[in-house]
């Protein structure tokens, strides 16, 4: 009884927060800026080349309104049952699950187990809308499992049901995109054997490493607008461990799109800017913590990686985690990493308070990321604190912050090419006094001597002339 009230409770929860956001979030949308020319890029086997075709099961690109209807192709989803969700050492994709290596996946708790019966309830709902879906990726233990998590990013997404022809000639998918970034994408793939599981074969992780390089290679070439920079590898591998390499296409796609453009534009200057949410936010929830960072001389990019990866590149042996972060974020907006961001730092103020009061200590602390945060405690502390202070309501602020920087940009490189000045003045006369000179009392005694034996000379003469007179 007590659990059925527990479940009633939170699909209240869900209701009441659906209603709140929808308000927020009414008539915002914004298209993508995505070439019609690339709706859709399919490579034959035949002629070993791409062709341009109309993907009619694809939806546009957009941020809809959460009043929107969640299944927008009409067809309400399954997923398994309770009983195959917990099946434990389940193999996807040729790499086994890290959770795999310690025997813990056949054990759900109760309200994991009471979680699956709502998402179970609720999808049977025709009329579900976007904002409820988002929602039950955002409230307390997310999807919970990939089974069902393969069923439901697709849906956040707007996806049509996944069932996709198989995309044949990925294997020289890589010709199609700029060989230096290709040469990047290898070394940075070789890198991300934190994403396979340590039980994996040495079979089993190359053909990981190759799918995620043919799945970033497909997307980059699909989109030539989209720009590679490192970490996106850490979100495709993630995609990959759970949706697989043909329906993870697609969805690496729509996250690409919706979600990490601007990190995929040509410079990060965007990307710079936006990280200042954290200091603007810190001004309005710990100003002592921000003064104190700013002492310190502290710029919030100790968060780039954290932001632009979605917390891929700390998390990745930490599967379940990891998963049930991208369940929060691919049902919030955009910015929400940063605020996630900003009340983990708040939340670890006093460690940073104890730390050595400079920039490289500090750097250095907020940087490395505890194992034990509360991160369901901090996913609702985030969430709380995007609809008090949504990202328009403290832009002006973000540029603001972003003008100091720059200022105080301008002032280090001025500082260091004054040092650098410097140290050539500094070498140049080194090198002056190293060449080797006769000092003054050394040419004094030279010059006495001469004029001793000169002198000597010169009696020499007189008094052989006197004799000889």
């Amino acid at each position: 009884m007590e659990a059925e009230n527990e479940e009633v409770s939170l699909m209240q929860s869900l209701t009441e927060a659906s209603t709140s956001i929808e308000n927020h979030n009414h008539n915002k949308i914004r298209k993508r800026n995505v070439p019609e020319s690339a709706s859709s890029v399919n490579l034959s086997t035949k002629t070993d080349s791409w062709t341009t075709t109309d993907l009619h099961d694809r939806v546009p690109l957009v941020i809809l309104s959460d009043s929107t209807k969640a299944w927008h192709d009409g067809v309400t989803p399954q997923i398994p049952d309770l009983t195959d969700v917990a099946i434990a050492g389940k193999q996807w994709n040729g790499v086994l699950t890290h959770e795999d290596d310690h025997g813990v996946t056949d054990i759900l708790t109760s309200r994991e187990r009471m979680k699956i019966s709502v998402i179970r309830g609720s999808i049977a709902n025709p009329d579900l809308t976007l904002g409820e879906l988002r929602l039950l990726g955002c409230s307390s233990e997310g999807f919970v499992n990939d089974d069902v998590r393969r069923v439901l990013w697709p849906k956040l997404l707007r996806l049509a049901q996944l069932e996709p022809t198989s995309i044949n000639g990925l294997e020289t998918v890589h010709t199609y995109i700029p060989n230096e970034i290709y040469q990047q994408i290898l070394k940075d793939v070789a890198r991300s054997g934190s994403h396979v599981s340590q039980s994996a074969t040495e079979k089993e992780t190359e053909n990981f490493q190759e799918q995620l390089t043919q799945l970033m290679c497909w997307v980059l070439h699909r989109h030539s607008q989209l720009n590679y920079y490192q970490g996106y590898n850490d979100v495709a591998a993630t995609v990959l461990v759970v949706m697989g390499l043909q329906a993870g296409l697609y969805v690496l796609e729509s996250i690409s799109l919706e979600f990490l453009e601007r990190f995929m534009e040509k410079t990060m200057e965007k990307v710079n800017q936006e990280l200042f949410f954290i200091f603007a936010l810190l001004e309005r929830v710990h100003p002592t913590l921000l003064e104190h960072l700013e002492n310190v001389e502290l710029f919030p990019h100790f968060a780039l990686a954290e932001y632009t990866t979605w917390y891929a590149h700390k998390f990745a042996e930490n599967r379940k985690l990891l998963h049930r972060l991208f369940d929060f974020f691919l049902g919030s907006p955009p910015l929400m990493p940063l605020y996630l961001s900003t009340v983990i730092v708040a939340h670890r103020a006093t460690e940073i308070f104890n730390t050595t009061p400079d920039m490289g200590h500090t750097h250095k602390v907020l940087c490395t990321l505890p194992d034990d945060l509360p991160f369901e405690i901090l996913l609702v502390e985030a969430k709380n604190l995007y609809r008090q202070y949504p990202p328009e309501s403290i832009s002006n602020d973000v540029r603001d912050y972003d003008h100091k920087r720059k200022i105080k940009e301008q002032e280090w490189k001025a500082r260091a090419e004054a040092s650098r000045q410097e140290r050539e003045r500094q070498r140049k006369l080194t090198i002056v006094q190293a060449t080797p000179r006769i000092s003054y009392r050394i040419r004094s005694y030279k010059t006495i001597t001469v004029v001793t034996i000169l002198a000597l000379g010169i009696y020499a003469f007189i008094r052989s002339s006197t004799g000889l007179n």
